[in-house]
């Protein structure tokens, strides 16, 4: 399968559940991660975040072991959708806390099938959650917990640091999730 047609499956088996769930859920394709070095093929955010990676027949997981520790800083869940040809290898190698969907066709038709759930990620690293602010985004969080003293004239990278500093990862993944899950406008900023 390709990946139009993988992505397509997951959304029609694995997101239209999620969304049947949590309507206040969104979608995002492409989502850029950790200042623009990397990107997640889909990424659901509620009051989570959840990221699906996609590897189509024609694709390999040479990358995945750099996508995964990209991944593992952001994202509450994660989970692999591989054509069935990359199961095997994935198996191997994919972390524990991963959730794992295999593509393939049956009778000529796309089919999904969960290998295993994902399982919440214990690993989330404050800063690269803090980098998916935007700027004004980042100070309004930093008014709220009377920490933008001083701070509206640093640049991002400080504002980032001192919000992965200062606040509970709790505090700062609710907020991203808000944040991201109300954005009107998709741009880098």
């Amino acid at each position: 399968m390709n990946e139009v047609e993988v992505r397509s499956l997951l959304y029609e088996t694995e997101i239209r559940r999620i969304l049947q769930e949590k309507p206040d859920t969104r979608v995002v394709d492409e989502l850029v991660l950790l200042r623009g070095s990397c990107r997640v093929d889909v990424a659901v955010i509620n009051d989570t975040m959840h990221g699906y990676e996609i590897k189509s027949g024609s694709d390999n997981l040479s990358r995945l072991p750099s996508q995964q520790a990209a991944y593992a800083k952001v994202f509450d869940r994660m989970t692999l959708v591989a054509d069935e040809k990359h199961v095997e290898e994935a198996v191997k190698i994919v972390p524990p806390c991963w959730g794992l969907i295999a593509v393939s066709r049956r009778n000529g038709r796309p089919h999904a099938s969960e290998i295993w759930p994902a399982i919440r990620n214990r690993e989330l690293d404050p800063l690269a959650i803090a980098q998916l602010l935007w700027r004004d985004e980042a100070i309004e969080l930093m008014e709220y917990f009377d920490l933008d003293r001083g701070m509206r004239g640093k640049p991002r990278k400080i504002l980032w640091r001192t919000l992965a500093r200062r606040l509970t990862i709790e505090q700062l993944r609710a907020f991203v999730c808000f944040k991201l899950r109300t954005r009107k406008e998709w741009r880098d900023n």
